[in-house]
């Protein structure tokens, strides 16, 4: 039978309670979303057992939304670190603005804005060759100014094969459709500061 976790059907009882591990739930609160006294009885026998979920656990699930679950339990940081992101380019600019202190009066803020791309290997999600080359994924990590939340943002082989993480940022942004080159980039970054 079936146990679900977020809309989602997992083949085994195992693996949503080591999600659950995971996400540090503890066993009382467990207990309380299982009915079936079968469920409830084997929770109360392995649970604090358990190990938490691992990457690489997440990774072997055959089903991707499956996958998408579990590995929404890691934080990107942690992803980031155990799958062995390799840093291809960091490249920072000294950004200015216009900000207003508690009186309403303006004042000009410099600070530093760090752009970083990275690579995760195939061999690391489990993937095995394809074709004639072992894929990857890339993205470029970059901090909002305002809100100082951390960015991770997905681009193409074809963008981070140029190494450029700044020409990484650009190429998630789009004009018309099309994305922006770096120069373009840099041209509305600066007239904004």
């Amino acid at each position: 039978m079936a146990v679900y976790t977020k809309g989602i059907a997992f083949e085994k009882l195992e693996t949503v309670l080591k999600i659950y591990k995971k996400q540090a739930r503890s066993q009382k609160e467990v207990l309380s979303l299982f009915s079936q006294e079968s469920h409830r009885k084997t929770i109360e026998n392995t649970y604090e057992k358990l190990t938490p979920l691992t990457i690489a656990e997440a990774l072997l699930l055959s089903n991707a939304e499956q996958r998408m679950v579990a590995l929404q339990c890691f934080g990107v940081e942690e992803l980031v670190t155990k799958l062995n992101a390799k840093q291809l380019d960091a490249q920072t600019i000294t950004k200015k603005q216009i900000r207003w202190d508690e009186h309403l009066k303006p004042y000009e803020h410099t600070y530093e804005d760090t752009y970083e791309l990275y690579k995760i290997d195939a061999k690391s999600l489990g993937i095995e060759r394809h074709f004639w080359r072992e894929p990857a994924i890339y993205f470029v990590k970059c901090q909002c100014a305002s809100t100082d939340r951390l960015y991770y943002l997905y681009v193409s082989e074809d963008i981070a094969q140029q190494q450029d993480a700044i020409a990484a940022i650009a190429w998630t942004m789009r004009f018309n459709g099309k994305p922006l080159t770096k120069q373009q980039y840099l041209n509305l970054m600066y007239s904004e500061t």
